[in-house]
């Protein structure tokens, strides 16, 4: 996999551009299907056990004793994959994911999923998978074969307010299936601190975040929480109920779905570190979180990349804050993009804080430099992908100018 873009691919291309709502609506309806495949998935029980894979060598997260991929992860990539290009040929080959393709049963057969052409296809392929278990196979297939329709009001809303084009071929996307694998794994209903969920199954979201393929700079994004909330049915047992929610920043345009979004600019002058909330990882360095609770701040050990930076965008933290390299591209990426729309930032810690030793006072400007990126790989061996300088995610930048002073 290389992003690196050439000048002579960029002038290839040619100045397609494609309604930005129909984009957006067709990532929704796919992140919608693969939120319906990871909760039918989890809740078969003994096929859950059975078809459960430990990642190892490359695969493995280092953070973990015990790292899984599971089927539900390669479906959902593939999925995706299948939907997207199907409605926008131009993706092929610009759809890059955590997981690779291939499966290996429990008899040891390594197999290539794939979304065939119809629904029996489909069936027949995953009976290869699921060892001959044919219910199992039918009722996934009927998932990846469904067609999906978004509530009317979210249909209005792209229209009213994702009103511009997007070059879609001068896009990429990067695609976290199931984030958190080890939180979904777990069937817990989710454990809060102070109002904020910090682990258990709402903690897995699955994540697709779009990119320009020359700049990395990201262009929108879709998150799909599939275990949000639970509701009871007629017969009083508890169901999941999803949530999506998405975000476009494009040059001039930023626009987003979500409800009640807070104003935090207008707070901005009364913000003190001591009012500060951070969301931090389990191993983040103890020095760091001395220095953060010194300050005053209160800090949160949040399960998932992708829910702690889904906490900034909901305005439940200020920031989230790490400082290793134990995040990746496909794990901010869909985030990124939202919390852009939001007039926030996600950037490099290391850069940042390089920044602010060396400039008394940096503006966003100068701040914009230490961004994110998604096109080009770090130059870490066996971290290809990886966020090598760490991570701080903010919605305010007079905010993070007054972290940064505590932090350096």
């Amino acid at each position: 996999m290389d992003l690196l873009y050439s000048e002579k691919q960029a002038c290839s291309l040619t100045m397609k551009m494609a309604a930005g709502n129909h984009f957006v609506e067709v990532l929704l309806k796919v992140s919608e299907k693969s939120a319906k495949i990871a909760r039918a998935w989890r809740f078969q029980d003994e096929l859950f056990e059975l078809m459960v894979e430990e990642k190892s060598g490359k695969e493995k997260n280092e953070r973990f004793i015990r790292d899984f991929k599971t089927l539900a992860d390669v479906l959902v990539q593939e999925v995706v994959r299948h939907d997207v290009i199907q409605e926008f040929p131009e993706f092929n080959g610009y759809i890059f994911g955590e997981e690779s393709n291939k499966f290996t049963n429990s008899t040891g057969q390594v197999i290539g999923i794939e979304v065939k052409e119809n629904k029996a296809a489909t069936a027949r392929h995953l009976m290869s998978v699921t060892e001959g278990n044919e219910c199992a196979a039918q009722s996934l297939a009927d998932i990846i074969h469904t067609e999906i329709q978004l509530e009317t009001t979210e249909t209005q809303v792209l229209r009213d307010k994702l009103d511009f084009d997007l070059p879609l071929a001068e896009l990429a996307i990067w695609i976290d299936p199931i984030d958190c694998t080890a939180q979904y794994m777990s069937n817990s209903p989710g454990e809060e601190l102070n109002g904020i969920v910090v682990s258990g199954l709402p903690c897995a979201a699955v994540l697709i975040g779009v990119f320009h393929r020359e700049t990395g700079v990201p262009v929108a994004g879709v998150i799909n929480q599939p275990f949000s909330y639970q509701t009871k049915d007629k017969e009083n047992n508890h169901q999941w109920k999803g949530r999506r929610l998405w975000g476009v920043a494009y040059k001039e345009h930023c626009c987003y779905n979500l409800r009640d979004s807070q104003t935090l600019s207008q707070r901005d002058n009364f913000e003190t570190s001591s009012n500060f909330k951070i969301a931090l990882s389990s191993n983040e360095r103890e020095d760091i979180k001395r220095n953060l609770l010194s300050s005053g701040a209160h800090v949160f050990n949040i399960s998932g990349v992708g829910h702690k930076l889904l906490q900034v965008i909901d305005g439940n933290v200020d920031f989230y804050v790490l400082s290793h390299s134990s995040s990746y591209k496909w794990d901010t990426c869909a985030a990124h993009a939202i919390i852009c729309s939001l007039e926030g930032d996600v950037v490099s810690y290391n850069e940042a804080l390089a920044l602010k030793s060396e400039v008394m006072d940096i503006d966003k400007t100068s701040l914009l430099k230490c961004r994110l990126r998604y096109h080009t790989t770090d130059d870490m061996k066996k971290k290809k992908w990886s966020n090598t300088g760490g991570v701080i995610a903010f919605r305010s930048f007079p905010k993070l100018f007054r972290l940064l002073e505590y932090l350096c």
